[in-house]
């Protein structure tokens, strides 16, 4: 017998449920030139770390796509768009804490609802931005490095190494920043699911919606940060198969923060860049000439180059 969530969901555009669109193309890693040996060269592939979302640096963090989602709502009913009855019905609905998966155990695919924590490992657009390598300044003098990937690569490389099981959820997708963007993707998939109600839903929708605005915790954040141009690759562990996936802790200014490392085929990598230098063009190539040296030196092929940001201190 067909479940009312069976019988509504279909009716939902895909991008109701799921409205962001996978990134296709390189994204760039910006991190300290101390971390070359835990990142490129410790393992027999990329090793990158993914924290988990609730101790992220931005304390606002998960919490954008209810109040987006609370001001939406008010801006359709208070224009006519959606009735007082579905208003109500959806003003108040928090992100699911749960999610389905398929996993394959012992060979058979078994559906799966359980709680999940979210991990995500960040990126940029932009492989050479003063306001990322300022991250990585001491005193007058630039300490970072980038390591551009490409996305598909590194995601089947994952799928590959870490979701054999297809126990996990994987994605890698742009961050959105502004505000009216934010309540334009919110208010399409509200006018989506109020076009297919019926008051038999009612359980469903609210359910729907959930599942929106879970999906949406890592992908919202404020405008703030805009300059980053974030790319972000977030893995979602579910709880009941986290023994599968070893968490590592780490301190961070005082904060403990959880995260996972995420081994990554080395063919990803198509290009490394060192941030601003002081040197002279002869230095810049002699240092580029040995970052060539060690990488090749450990299988990767990948280009080397230096900022191109002319700053003077």
């Amino acid at each position: 017998m067909i479940s009312r969530l069976d019988d509504f969901v279909p009716k939902l555009k895909y991008e109701t449920l799921m409205p962001y669109k996978p990134y296709n193309g390189t994204a760039y890693h910006y991190t300290s030139l101390g971390n070359i040996n835990s990142i490129l060269l410790n393992n027999d592939a990329l090793c990158l770390w993914a924290s988990r979302h609730d101790c992220l640096n931005d304390i606002s963090e998960g919490t954008l796509p209810v109040s987006r989602f609370e001001r939406a709502c008010k801006i359709l009913f208070e224009s006519g768009a959606i009735t007082k009855d579905f208003y109500d019905l959806i003003k108040d609905v928090s992100p699911n804490r749960t999610d389905l998966i398929i996993p394959a155990i012992k060979g058979r695919a078994r559906p799966f609802r359980g709680e999940f924590d979210t991990y995500v490992a960040s990126f940029s657009e932009n492989s050479d931005a003063l306001a990322m390598w300022n991250y990585y300044s001491k005193g007058n003098r630039y300490e970072g490095m980038n390591i551009g990937v490409s996305s598909q690569t590194l995601l089947d490389s994952l799928e590959k190494n870490l979701n054999t099981d297809h126990t996990i959820k994987l994605n890698m997708v742009k961050v959105v920043y502004d505000t009216n963007e934010q309540l334009k993707i919110l208010q399409t998939a509200i006018l989506d699911i109020f076009q297919n109600y019926r008051p038999e839903y009612n359980n469903s929708v609210r359910y729907c919606i959930g599942t929106l605005l879970a999906s949406l915790k890592p992908l919202f954040k404020l405008d703030y940060f805009s300059h980053e141009k974030e790319i972000r690759l977030f893995v979602n562990v579910f709880k009941k198969f986290k023994k599968d996936i070893p968490v590592c802790y780490r301190n961070n200014a005082g904060f403990v923060v959880p995260y996972i490392e995420l081994i990554i085929a080395r063919s990803s990598v198509s290009q490394i860049t060192l941030g601003p230098n002081l040197g002279s063009d002869e230095q810049k190539n002699h240092q580029r000439a040995i970052v060539h040296e060690m990488l090749e030196s450990r299988g990767y092929q990948a280009l080397v180059e230096c900022s191109k940001i002319p700053v003077r201190y």
